[in-house]
């Protein structure tokens, strides 16, 4: 399997320092697809899921602040492949290099979503960040966003402008393989994700006045 390449100047993926299990299996899974080198963020397990999630996002955004960079890519480490088409990468690429976004989700949760005039780009309102880029503009944002309770995808929906790649390129692991550190009722179930995948289809479909009025893009 030929591997593909993100213009991103990084890429990390969050993992509990704990899960080597998860680390392994992204390795077989997500990296084996990927050319561009893959650093792990080893974070330590916090009584408050939520924040403990939020302050790791966050510490990649201050660290993209730090090093000047201009934008990373970012997996967790229960994010699951679906099928990856080249051509589709080299639209993200361009899109990447000449559009100004905050945050390109590669996987999502569909709350609504609605295609844009650029070929595999999709404006979103979404949630869920297993698998997306983020800008050194909307890493000033979260940097500077101290943690209020919230889940950082929250933030995200309400704080920055939403791309998603469409179709999306990534879902989560079904918890009956990885197990969930954060909800004690997991709802990531494989017939989620294919709800979720057929979901994100209908609401393009449902929206496309927004697409031919190029509203909110």
């Amino acid at each position: 399997m030929n591997k593909v390449s993100l213009d991103v100047d990084r890429a990390f993926c969050i993992s509990l320092s704990a899960r080597e299990d998860r680390r392994a299996l992204f390795g077989r899974t997500v990296a084996t697809r990927i050319a561009n080198p893959i650093e792990f963020l080893l974070v330590e397990r916090c009584s408050d899921p939520i924040r403990g999630c939020y302050e790791s996002h966050q510490a990649l955004a201050k660290r993209v602040l730090a090093e000047n960079w201009q934008r990373i890519l970012i997996f967790e480490d229960d994010a699951q492949p679906y099928d990856i088409c080249p051509t589709q990468i080299r639209w993200i690429n361009l899109f990447l290099r000449t559009r100004r976004f905050h945050a390109l989700h590669l996987g999502y949760t569909v709350g609504q979503v609605w295609l844009t005039w650029f070929p595999f780009i999709a404006r979103g309102r979404v949630v869920a960040l297993h698998a997306y880029i983020i800008s050194r503009e909307a890493c000033q944002i979260l940097a500077e966003t101290p943690y209020c309770g919230k889940p950082v995808d929250v933030l995200f929906k309400q704080r920055l402008k939403q791309h998603c790649v469409f179709p999306m390129l990534y879902r989560q692991y079904a918890a009956a393989v990885t197990g969930s550190d954060i909800q004690e009722i997991p709802m990531n179930e494989d017939g989620w994700w294919e709800r979720n995948w057929k979901k994100h289809w209908r609401s393009v479909w449902r929206n496309m006045w927004r697409t031919v009025l190029r509203i909110g893009f």
